[in-house]
């Protein structure tokens, strides 16, 4: 199961005090590693998966600013007003930081098709940081005179913070989402100028103070990105306290009701992968790596690429595909995988709904060929009467695959009696790096879908993002991304 605990994990796991990385000193080191990573100590693969992913996210915020819902959010931010220091990605005009990190995270996060999941010692572990991390240090570094190096370094470092104390874990999922704030706390703490003292005193507001979608997947509430915003926010809040003096506590994450400690049942104080985590620190950064195919979450790529394999075998068979030939769309996931909100019926026709639907995944692929972001739309949704009727008619059933492997199937029966499957591997599909060649065709998809910009400005973009490392300013970049 995909956020089962790792084998062999005893969440009781005794303190241990002479360990050299016992609680607080733990905390302590990650924030000196934190503080004083440099740009010449990161692996190519850090740099090479970073500028994939940041022209991944860049896309991404192009792609959400299109969402009808939340276009309110630059309108009442503007009627707050304040300092114009900070730019809106997407838009026009400046803001103060704490409104701009807030809407330009919502924006990335928006139809939820940015990169995720560290892959820490072996293990895969889900996050949510890339969508708040990109976006917030384009701000931040728009706002001083941050070279590309600088840039990658800052959020390299904080986000290693972030995988070696969500690595501890031996259930991981979903606490990684109360670790956005600290991831933000992390990065701005770089920007801030912190020493490792003031950035633990930052951290113990983000980790206190953290948000979590919690119910928003299953209610199809759009907290699920507000969530990316406020953390963003609350980054921005906790280093300006420890910058201004406050205090913090000894361990925000490992002490007395830390954000993990908390987390740990039967009294134990850390869990048995802590002494673990530390492995490699100052000598290998752990960021995220994993893209999603498709808006609506990582886990929706089974799904589409069976709606898209069964939309090929019927192409190869008719030469076309009438929707009004298609009398069933059946979705099933194998048995060894676990019920959650992906697997609810496709019922509300709008946009939320459909990017945590595997029913709608499946459909718009098989309509489409694939799942973009002008096809999850709620207007576009409400126009097209043939993907409708398919998704809230679809079943979503389980079926024993014979297999260890998580699988995903899709049965499609025509009119006429004739029967169409597809099925694919659910976890593998998720972690397969991508071709340059998707990575370019999602963002200029999403660019273009975008469309309030030149076709230039996206071309820079796309070389820019190419050789981050060599800008000696950051603005060369973010100028091209504000209207």
């Amino acid at each position: 199961m995909e956020y089962a605990p790792p084998i062999g994990v005893d969440a009781s796991c005794p303190h241990r005090p002479d360990f050299p990385f016992a609680p607080p000193e733990g905390t302590d080191r990650l924030c000196e590693n934190l503080v004083n990573t440099r740009f010449d100590q990161l692996s190519e693969d850090n740099i090479r998966i970073f500028k994939d992913r940041l022209l991944d996210i860049t896309g991404c915020i192009f792609g959400g600013a299109v969402v009808p819902e939340d276009q309110f959010l630059e309108t009442m931010l503007s009627r707050w007003g304040g300092i114009p220091e900070a730019p809106l990605f997407a838009r026009k005009g400046r803001l103060p930081m704490p409104s701009a990190v807030m809407l330009n995270s919502i924006t990335a996060r928006a139809n939820d098709f940015g990169n995720m999941f560290f892959h820490v010692l072996g293990d895969r572990i889900a996050s949510h940081c890339g969508e708040t991390l990109f976006p917030m240090g384009l701000t931040l570094a728009d706002t001083q005179k941050t070279t590309g190096q600088e840039f990658i370094a800052n959020q390299v470092a904080a986000e290693d913070l972030t995988a070696r104390v969500l690595y501890t874990l031996p259930m991981r999922w979903p606490t990684d989402m109360l670790m956005v704030s600290s991831a933000a706390a992390a990065l701005a703490a770089r920007y801030y100028g912190l020493d490792a003292k003031q950035t633990k005193v930052a951290l113990t507001y983000a980790a206190t103070n953290a948000t979590d979608p919690a119910n928003s997947y299953y209610d199809y509430s759009q907290e699920f990105k507000y969530h990316n915003g406020a953390s963003a926010q609350m980054g921005i809040y906790a280093c300006e306290l420890a910058k201004g003096g406050w205090d913090g506590w000894a361990d925000p994450f490992f002490g007395h009701w830390g954000l993990v400690t908390k987390q740990i049942k039967d009294g134990a104080p850390v869990p048995a992968l802590y002494e673990k985590a530390f492995t490699g620190l100052g000598e290998v950064w752990y960021t995220e790596e994993s893209f999603k195919r498709g808006p609506g979450g990582i886990p929706t790529t089974a799904a589409a690429k069976c709606g898209a394999g069964v939309r090929e075998k019927i192409l190869a068979d008719r030469g076309t595909l009438d929707p009004a030939q298609i009398k069933k769309v059946r979705v099933f996931r194998s048995s060894n995988m676990r019920f959650n909100y992906y697997a609810n019926p496709f019922n509300r026709r709008n946009h939320t709904n459909a990017l945590f639907s595997f029913q709608f995944a499946a459909c718009c692929a098989l309509l489409h060929g694939a799942v973009k972001v002008a096809y999850v739309q709620t207007p576009a949704i409400e126009k097209n009467p043939y993907l409708i009727e398919l998704a809230e008619g679809s079943s979503m059933e389980v079926f024993d695959s014979g297999s260890e492997k998580s699988l995903m199937k899709v049965i499609v029966e025509m009119k006429d009696g004739t029967v169409y499957e597809d099925i694919q591997d659910y976890s593998g599909s998720m972690h397969d790096y991508p071709s340059r060649e998707f990575l370019l065709g999602k963002f200029w998809d999403q660019f273009d879908t975008f469309g309030k910009l030149p076709h230039s400005v996206g071309e820079k973009i796309v070389e820019l993002s190419g050789k981050i490392e060599q800008l000696d300013d950051m603005r060369e970049y973010t100028q091209l991304l504000t209207l």
